[in-house]
């Protein structure tokens, strides 16, 4: 027991940095999938009456769990680094022994990076899911109309 709380600790005390570039990969894979999709949907959608609903379906919607998954767990990801940050802090106020405030509150706010973060990535990614999920409903409900006549 522990071992393994100081094994966990060992982990909280690393700090934020980990978390931190975690936050930058996902960033970066976040504004590959969006390029990637929006060169893809630029080219489905000059097509999408003359494709089959199944493959526009799945052609539409490849790759945007990656970004629903990234706008989901981003928060939560800068979250954890907060907390990481606030160990980290509490714990060399602890070691110094001396009551001092302002390293304390210098530990934290650079804990609440992490979180600004993790909000920083988050929200692109949502709002640009959301907007591929809406063209992905019109033109899914386009080819299905288009084809329905035919």
């Amino acid at each position: 027991s522990r071992m393994l709380k100081e094994m966990f600790f060992s982990v909280a005390i690393a700090g934020i940095e980990p978390v931190l570039w975690l936050l930058i990969f996902m960033s970066f894979l976040g504004l590959s999938v969006s390029i990637e999709r929006f060169f893809v949907f630029q080219n489905l959608k000059k097509m999408a009456l003359k494709m089959d609903y199944y493959e526009l379906k799945i052609a539409l919607e490849a790759r945007l769990g990656i970004l629903a998954t990234m706008g989901n767990n981003a928060p939560f990801i800068g979250l954890f680094g907060t907390v990481l940050g606030v160990i980290q802090a509490f714990h060399s106020l602890g070691k110094s022994g001396a009551m001092d405030v302002g390293s304390v509150m210098i530990g934290i706010s650079e804990a609440l990076v992490a979180t600004a973060a993790g909000l920083f990535v988050a929200i692109p990614c949502v709002i640009i899911y959301n907007y591929f999920v809406r063209v992905t409903r019109v033109l899914l409900t386009q080819n299905e109309a288009h084809n329905r006549h035919d």
